[in-house]
This record gives structure tokens, C-alpha cells and sequence, in this order.
């Protein structure tokens, strides 16, 4: 039975789920109206049109555990259908409380939404909210465009995006699927990805995909890789090898500062020196909280001397 509450997570929905459509626009205000409501979660169904398709067991588990501290922030959104509920966003969450074991899902409704606007309801939610893995987001405007029979420039307006970003992303969809299952996996990233694209050959673009996790490539190594291969392909007789490009990556006090930088910020660091005397640091995150938490440790002045000595204390970088 589903449970009406009051609650002001009910507020603003069409903000978040931004559409030109008057089925779906007029279906966000009346579920904003109607307040977040406790359905039982035996009667939520997952929804066939997801297109997320990796979930993370341990992100999962992370989340229900904010759940159990902070409450749920935001409310599931769901689909009424016969008598059910689909899942539109949320899946996480709804996997968090199942988790937990919860009996009720703290969501908001939207009534006679069509199956002709559940695709595009979905995709265009998840795009907005980037929450999605690159494939996915790709994935989500091919389907998008096949579903709507529109052009990439009318989805870019359609999804509050630059056309550029949409074509750019649309091209690692020509990456072989073995390539495709690291971005998924997130053992390379996007601009990985869209360097490699530059190298023509597939079995080369794969083994330069295995080697930038072996060798903790950043997306200029890759480039520079790329360049390098169609120089040689140009010009035959040049004595060179696209390994040379990367050559410093296998310094042993760069790894040493990486290991370390690794340890202070709980994520991926990678150091690219240049001369030894100029470079830079690149530090990832894969959420808005972890790049809050990141923040927080450079913005610590305790943390940020204790970098600084441990740093000084490194071995100078020479080549």
C-alpha cells in the first residue's frame, strides 16, 4: 500500500528532470504536488530500460550505510503501472534500502507516464544527473536519437548539452568491446578512451588499452602513444618506439611519490614530471562527495604540511 507523506524532498522535481515534453512536464508537477510517498518495496520493479548496467557492491553498501546515518536524502522516483511501480531514478538507493531491508521506499510518483515516454523520461534523468559511466551516457544518447528519430544537434537542446560534447561522447561507442568492458569496469577513462581512438589499428588500440593500466598511463601518454604510432606508420625508417614516449613513467621516485600521494587521498594520483624540475599532479575523484572529500584534505593546513615534508624528503627526480 502506498503511504502518502509530506515531506520537502517533493519540491522542485521538474528542476531535476528537465524536459520540453507536456506529458512528462505536466507528470513531474503533479508527483511534486503529491509529496514523497512510502511505497512497500515488494511492489517496486526495476526498470528494463535502465541504462546503467554495472552496479558496485561496495558503493551499494556504502550508501546504505549513509542511509543508516543520514537518512535518505533523496526520495526513489518511480513509474505507477497496473498497480506497480517502476523504477525511473534511484536504483541505487532502492539496492541501499533492500540492503538495509526496509519495507518502504520513501519516493515520489508519477502518474500516466506513457511507455512511449518511459524511455526518454529515463534517459534524459540520468544524462542531467551524470551519474552515468561513459559507455552508458553514450549508450543512453544513441538509444535516444534511434527512439526519438531526431538528429545529434536536436538531443544536444533536447538534454541541455553542446553538440560537440554529445558527438565526442557518441565515439567511444566505435571502441572495440573489450575496451568498452575497461570504461565500464572504469580501469580507463573517458579521455583515455578518446585518445585511443586515434590509433587506427583494433589490435593496437587494445594492447595500448592493457598497457595503460599496467603502466598507469595518463590520457598525454596516450596521445603522445598515438602520435608516435602514425609517425612510424608515415615513416617507416624512423628508429623509435611508442614506448619511448612513456619512458619516465617507469621512474622509480615518481612511483614512490605516487604510492604516497595514493595513500593521503585514498584515490588514483598520477605524477607527470616533465624535466624534473616542472610538471604536474592529477588527482581523480568518481563523485561529487569524493571530490568534496579531496578538498577537505587539501584544504587541512595539517595535512598539507605533512605533504610538503614527506614530499621534500623524496629523492630528486632525474633522468
Amino acid at each position: 500500500m502506498a503511504v502518502k507523506r509530506k515531506h520537502g524532498l517533493g519540491k522542485g522535481l521538474n528542476a531535476l528532470i528537465k524536459s520540453n515534453d507536456t506529458e512528462i512536464v505536466s507528470a513531474l508537477e503533479e508527483a511534486g504536488a503529491n509529496g514523497v510517498k512510502e511505497i512497500d518495496m515488494t511492489l517496486i520493479d526495476v526498470n528494463p530500460l535502465q541504462p546503467r548496467k554495472v552496479f558496485n557492491k561496495n558503493e551499494i553498501e556504502g550508501l546504505a550505510e549513509t542511509i543508516l546515518e543520514h537518512g535518505l536524502i533523496n526520495p526513489i522516483t518511480l513509474r505507477e503501472k497496473n498497480g506497480r511501480y517502476q523504477i525511473i531514478s534511484g536504483e541505487r538507493r532502492f539496492r541501499a534500502l533492500k540492503h538495509l531491508d526496509r519495507t518502504k521506499a520513501p519516493s515520489l510518483v508519477l502518474e500516466n507516464v506513457p511507455d512511449s515516454k518511459m524511455l526518454e523520461l529515463t534517459l534524459i534523468e540520468n544524462i542531467q544527473r551524470e551519474d552515468l559511466n561513459p559507455i552508458e551516457i553514450a549508450q543512453s544518447y544513441k538509444s535516444l536519437i534511434e527512439f526519438l528519430h531526431i538528429k545529434q544537434e536536436d538531443l544536444a537542446k533536447r538534454v541541455g548539452k553542446n553538440r560537440s560534447t554529445v558527438a565526442n561522447s557518441m565515439r567511444i561507442l566505435d571502441l572495440s568491446e573489450p575496451i568498452k568492458d575497461l570504461i565500464l569496469e572504469e580501469k580507463i577513462s573517458e579521455g583515455h578512451a578518446r585518445a585511443l581512438l586515434s590509433i587506427k589499428d583494433e589490435k593496437e588500440r587494445e594492447s595500448i588499452a592493457l598497457s595503460i593500466i599496467e603502466n598507469s598511463y595518463t590520457v598525454r601518454d596516450v596521445e603522445n602513444i598515438s602520435k608516435d604510432i602514425k609517425e612510424l606508420k608515415e615513416n617507416p625508417s624512423l628508429k623509435s618506439s611508442p614506448k619511448n614516449v612513456v619512458k619516465k613513467r617507469t621512474d622509480p621516485n615518481i612511483k614512490k611519490v605516487e604510492s604516497y600521494l595514493e595513500k593521503i587521498f585514498a584515490t588514483k594520483v598520477s605524477v607527470d614530471d616533465k624535466n624534473g624540475q616542472e610538471g604536474r599532479i592529477i588527482i581523480e575523484y568518481y563523485s561529487t562527495d569524493d571530490f568534496e572529500r579531496i578538498i577537505d584534505i587539501l584544504d587541512s593546513s595539517k595535512e598539507e604540511e605533512k605533504v610538503k615534508t614527506t614530499l621534500l624528503r623524496q629523492p630528486k627526480i632525474n633522468y
